[in-house]
C-alpha cells in the first residue's frame, strides 16, 4: 500500500516538474499572450462591418443607385453647360 502510494506522489512530482519545466512555461506563455485574443476580435468586427455593409446595400441599393445617376445626370448637365453662356 504505502508502496503505491509512494508511486502516485512520484508520479505527481514528475507532473509537476515538467510543468515548472519547458512544457510548463510553453502553456503559461501561450495562456499570457493576448495577440490571439486581439486577431479574434479584430476578425468578428470585421465581419460585423462587412455584414452590415451588406444589409445596407440590400436594403438601401436601388436609392444609392438612384441618388449617384441624378448627381451623375447633374456633373453632366453642368459640363455640358460650361462652354455655353
Amino acid at each position: 500500500m504505502n508502496a503505491t502510494f509512494l508511486r502516485m506522489q512520484v508520479g505527481v512530482g514528475n507532473a509537476m516538474g515538467a510543468m515548472r519545466s519547458g512544457a510548463g512555461r510553453a502553456i503559461r506563455r501561450l495562456v499570457k499572450d493576448e495577440r490571439g485574443v486581439s486577431v479574434i476580435e479584430y476578425a468578428i468586427l470585421l465581419g460585423v462591418i462587412v455584414a452590415a455593409t451588406a444589409v445596407a446595400v440590400t436594403q438601401f441599393g436601388d436609392q444609392i443607385e438612384t441618388a449617384i445617376n441624378t448627381i451623375a445626370g447633374n456633373v453632366q448637365t453642368t459640363v455640358s453647360n460650361v462652354g455655353q453662356s
